[in-house]
């Protein structure tokens, strides 16, 4: 067993190892149904129908957003910084607490990181900066301007770098705008994606459907199911476009998305996530009892920070966690023993 294979098994991981629901599904267009070339999408350049068929289809897809230079340097940066730092604690989206990296079998980091803008500067500045400079690009604020006649706030980041096979959901069960349905995620490709990578999904249209059931608790099993057989057996299409360095997806958040399954484990699936509101409307937490009032500014766009930081006990335990990693592992595991024996 290599250390890659020690690392995936560390106890604090073992959580975010169970299984994730597989999409059976064989009829994966990359292409709208219909379509005569792979890019039937109004540009950016036509924006009444730019507008209209995100409006109707619930996403639009946006071919060379962002240069491939900024996204390269991006992922680099996540290369030098992050990959490595196997004592790190990061925000993971999958379990939505800090862990340590699991690996994929090819060396990827399996699970994303949260919220680039929480990352400490110190050791992380470069790839929180670069990673920034992708998710709140002059294109991405124009297109979010195209489709809602107002600059947008970014108020959630991720970064991927292998494919964790993302459950079927809709991003406002979670995380929404104050007005229901009117946040936009928005998906970068960091680099050209391969087929075999567990590309991106979506349900084109799906925001004018509901699924019987889907009210329950998002994060429970029950919902993931319901989610993933209304993908695979519903009426509307699962469409897994071919994306490459530079493009972008954007979607609404009463869409239906996700991730395939990866095919082949050599590829990776680097890519960069946010989350926009209207600059007039207060985002808001489905999943969560609070949200945070902080923010920075990034190209001149309002990013919210998320750090817990609101006492000095949790201002001491998040610089421990980041520049003491192995010190506060080893606290936190004694608490974890501790707690069991009472």
């Amino acid at each position: 067993m290599d250390m890659q294979e020690k690392l995936a098994i560390r106890p604090e991981t073992a959580r975010a190892e169970q299984p994730v629901i597989i999409l059976p599904r064989s009829t994966v267009l990359d292409r709208p149904r219909g379509a005569e070339s792979e890019d039937p999408y109004p540009t950016l350049d036509q924006p009444q129908e730019f507008r209209a068929w995100f409006e109707r289809e619930g996403y639009i897809l946006v071919r060379n957003a962002v240069p491939p230079r900024l996204c390269q340097t991006g992922v680099d940066a996540f290369r030098q910084e992050v990959l490595h730092d196997r004592l790190g604690f990061f925000e993971r989206h999958a379990s939505g607490k800090f862990e340590r990296h699991v690996y994929t079998e090819a060396g990827f980091m399996k699970y994303p990181i949260m919220n680039l803008q929480d990352l400490p500067l110190k050791k992380h500045a470069g790839f929180r900066r670069a990673g920034l400079n992708v998710v709140t690009h002059p294109t991405i604020q124009r297109a979010f301007i195209a489709l809602t006649g107002e600059p947008g706030r970014c108020i959630h980041t991720m970064y991927f770098d292998g494919n964790q096979t993302t459950w079927a959901h809709r991003d406002g069960h979670y995380i929404d705008s104050s007005s229901d349905g009117q946040m936009i995620g928005v998906w970068v490709a960091a680099e050209d994606i391969h087929p075999d990578a567990g590309r991106f999904f979506v349900v084109p249209q799906s925001h004018r459907m509901k699924v019987p059931g889907e009210e329950g608790d998002p994060n429970s099993p029950g919902y993931k199911r319901l989610m993933a057989d209304f993908v695979r057996d519903g009426p509307l299409d699962c469409l897994a476009p071919r994306l490459r360095q530079g493009d972008l997806l954007m979607w609404t958040s009463m869409v239906i998305h996700g991730s395939l399954p990866t095919a082949d484990q050599r590829h990776s699936r680097r890519s960069f996530t946010a989350h926009y509101v209207r600059e007039s409307q207060p985002y808001k937490w489905n999943v969560r009892a609070d949200k945070s009032q902080k923010t920075t500014r990034v190209n001149r766009v309002e990013v919210v920070l998320h750090a817990d930081d609101a006492s000095l006990a949790k201002r001491v335990r998040n610089h421990v966690r980041a520049e003491w990693p192995r010190v506060y592992g080893t606290a936190r595991d004694v608490w974890k023993r501790m707690r069991l024996d009472a």
